[in-house]
């Protein structure tokens, strides 16, 4: 069983330069958790989810999760900081990824072992050519359609 059998092959992708605005609609619209970014030769050069953003808003909550200092004055600034930055300030440029080719429990495997929801999928120029997420895999195994 391959991930090219499993993978969505309509990805939804950001480039470097795009807003966070921009990618946070993405997210809530299409109901996806990260996205992946490419250069302008649509190879992949990064990732960022929800958590990235949300982290941006809330940097310290890692660090004390019973603290919350800021005031609604400090967060709208910070808000409003986040409006103006671009996804290369906060894209993950360590992303892991599999390929069409690979076996659909090694997809899997690796997203249990790095705890990420989806892995973009690559061809052998890293160009993204789907994504594939547990979801996907899941839904296909208990149906029974392999």
């Amino acid at each position: 069983m391959k991930v090219a059998k499993f993978m969505n092959t309509k990805v939804v992708t950001a480039t470097p330069e795009t807003l966070l605005p921009q990618v946070w609609d993405l997210i809530s619209r299409k109901h996806i958790h990260c996205v992946p970014v490419i250069d302008f030769r649509k190879k992949l050069v990064g990732i960022v989810s929800k958590e990235d953003i949300l982290a941006k808003l809330f940097p310290e909550v890692e660090d004390n999760q019973d603290r919350f200092d800021d005031s609604d004055e400090e967060i709208e600034l910070k808000v409003e900081k986040l409006k103006k930055m671009t996804v290369e300030k906060i894209m993950n440029r360590r992303v892991f990824f599999t390929r069409g080719e690979s076996n659909i429990m090694r997809a899997l495997s690796r997203m249990i072992v790095r705890n990420v929801r989806q892995l973009p999928v690559i061809d052998e120029s890293e160009k993204v050519v789907g994504m594939i997420s547990k979801n996907d895999i899941f839904k296909k195994l208990f149906k029974g359609k392999m």
